[in-house]
Order: C-alpha cells, then sequence, then structure tokens
C-alpha cells in the first residue's frame, strides 16, 4: 500500500536544484568541440574551457551555435565568417564587427553566461 504523504511526494517532484535559469546550461550537454544556445548566447567548449559569445553573427545574424568549431575557431553557417570563440575576434570576413563575449562561470556540473 502507497501512502501519499508530503514527504513521498517530495522524493517524485523535480528539485528545485534542476531548473536552470535563462542563463545556466549542464556541462555534460556541451562536449569539448560543441556548442550550445544559452538564452541569448552560444556557449563553446573549446578543449574543456568554456567561452561565451552572441548568439547571432554580426553580419547578418546567423546561429553562431549551429556553425562548426574547430579549436577556438567557429564558422557561421550563414556566410561563412569566422570568430575566436574566446576572444570574439573576427577571423575571416565578411563579417567586420567582433563578437561580444561572456564570462563563463561553472559550478559543479552546471555553468552560468554571466553578463547576458
Amino acid at each position: 500500500m502507497q501512502i501519499n504523504s508530503p514527504q513521498a511526494n517530495a522524493a517524485v517532484s523535480p528539485d528545485k536544484s534542476e531548473m536552470l535559469k535563462e542563463n545556466q546550461f549542464r556541462v555534460n550537454e556541451v562536449p569539448p568541440g560543441a556548442a550550445l544556445l544559452v538564452g541569448e548566447a552560444a556557449v563553446f567548449n573549446v578543449a574543456g574551457s568554456f567561452c561565451a559569445t552572441q548568439a547571432k553573427c554580426p553580419h547578418r545574424q546567423g546561429p553562431l551555435s549551429e556553425g562548426g568549431l574547430d579549436g577556438s575557431t567557429v564558422t557561421c553557417p550563414w556566410h561563412g565568417s569566422q570568430f575566436n570563440v574566446c576572444t570574439g575576434a573576427v577571423l575571416r570576413g565578411p563579417a567586420v564587427d567582433a563578437l561580444k563575449t561572456y564570462a563563463v562561470v561553472v559550478e559543479g556540473e552546471i555553468g552560468r553566461v554571466e553578463g547576458v
């Protein structure tokens, strides 16, 4: 017989610590060489270190989290602009404006993009 008590329900309810805020992500969702859209930022895992930039290419607003990542270089999937995801620097046009970059803080299994 199962008793319907508040304690029993608490074990089934999702833990509030599992609920992520708009600027948070689970570290295991971004393996090395991958990118993830986190709110208005793109988070990149560069050999185990996390870098974050604005999510859209400054040239024509292409989705940078969908671009190819080679080391610390992301290539915009729309027109081929390349950027350093850690510094925001333009490495190849047609884009001329650098990316905004954001600090990433990792606490355990949760990462957080700051300043977005």
